[in-house]
């Protein structure tokens, strides 16, 4: 699992103004609330008084109160109240958690788990316009939104999605069985991730689901599909065009809530049959393909990905999986990867944090400790 990288932590409608939302991410626990002026804020769940849950207190006048003893912190970390001591007592300047950077885009609220100064953040992902233009209007974009978890490494996860080949073997409706063989393009690689362009034959008519035939002849062209990744937010975008026009785009991220769970949050839009009566079969469709996904996913071994690229017998066909490895095998060697082992270790014993950008400022005089990586910080 990776700091210094942007991760959803919830829908948007999630946090509700008033009351704290408790979510689990990266191993450790979150807690999100908004503040007089409705804004999101994203703090470490742990009070640094003696350990009690934010996410499970109350929220009072916009800053969040402690379940245990009512401590209360401000949008910054910083606490601004000890009631079992008065409103007149100095408060200890380590009584402060880490605090995080947050945005909200595609109706998701996005959280920097990590300190790195803004400027030097990855960029969560602006290439999926569709999100907006349908939630705007349905008459060029229908959506369907599917969010749910999965018993599985992230890293595996999302492998599973980017990969090209998967398809004939796995899903029933849309894999072609009559031609499995990949066409072989070169990626193209971005800062944090890549993305391949190709065409493929078309899956049987009879395999189709019906929304999808009502749109397709039974004899018709390649589709072309694009593959996109980006390591930020382990997100991709997926985009099919069948060779009338008819087209469908799905973004996703994937959230690790530990090493062995992760939350996964995805739009599909869609240029056909885009009225909300036509949303619950598309639905349908999609939840069928996680399912099929799933199965697989869940069921690869090791559970987690080897420590290097020679560890699995990668081919010409891995053409998204192999620089998806190289990727996260590079930023573990900046001190990017959580040692989830010895993390486990440490936390018997101590509150453990994903040190923020205020700490990276003042690191000094915290009550949680940074959370232990498997290689040395280098941040270049």
């Amino acid at each position: 699992m990776l700091i210094n990288n942007w991760y959803v932590a919830a829908v948007e409608d999630d946090v509700k103004v008033g009351k704290p939302y408790r979510v689990k991410m990266l191993g450790l626990w979150f807690a999100l609330f908004r503040n007089k002026a409705n804004e999101v804020v994203c703090v470490n769940d742990t009070c640094s008084h003696r350990g009690g849950s934010l996410g499970l207190g109350k929220v009072n006048n916009g800053r969040i109160a402690c379940s245990y003893h009512g401590w209360e912190y401000n949008s910054r970390g910083r606490c601004t109240r000890i009631p079992a001591l008065g409103d007149e007592v100095k408060i200890p300047g380590r009584a402060r958690v880490d605090c995080y950077p947050v945005v909200v885009r595609y109706g998701w609220i996005w959280v920097f788990l990590g300190d790195l100064p803004e400027e030097k953040r990855p960029p969560i992902p602006d290439n999926y316009p569709y999100y907006d233009e349908a939630m705007a209007s349905r008459e060029k974009w229908g959506i369907v939104h599917l969010n749910y978890e999965v018993q599985c490494n992230w890293a595996r996860s999302e492998e599973n999605s980017i990969d090209g080949a998967h398809p004939s073997f796995v899903h029933s409706s849309f894999g072609n069985k009559r031609d499995p063989k990949l066409m072989l393009v070169e990626p193209v690689a971005h800062e944090w991730g890549s993305s391949t362009y190709r065409e493929r034959p078309p899956a049987e008519y009879r395999n189709l689901s019906k929304m999808t035939q009502s749109v397709l002849e039974e004899k018709r062209g390649n589709n072309k599909a694009l593959t996109w990744f980006s390591i930020v937010g382990i997100s991709h975008l997926i985009d099919v065009e069948r060779s009338n026009g008819v087209r469908h785009i799905t973004f996703a991220a994937r959230t690790p809530i530990d090493v062995d769970n992760t939350r996964i949050f995805s739009h599909q839009v869609r240029n056909f049959l885009t009225g909300p009566e036509h949303d619950e079969e598309r639905l349908e469709g999609r939840k069928k393909a996680a399912a099929e996904d799933t199965v697989v996913s869940q069921n690869v071994n090791p559970r987690y990905l080897p420590r290097s690229m020679s560890g699995e017998l990668l081919v010409e066909s891995d053409q998204n999986e192999a620089p998806f490895r190289k990727l996260i095998y590079r930023l573990a060697e900046r001190g990017w990867e959580i040692d989830i082992d010895e993390a486990e270790r440490q936390g018997r014993y101590n509150a453990l944090a994903i040190p923020c950008p205020l700490r990276r400022e003042n690191p000094k005089n915290w009550i949680a400790k940074p959370i232990p990586t498997t290689y040395p910080r280098r941040d270049d």
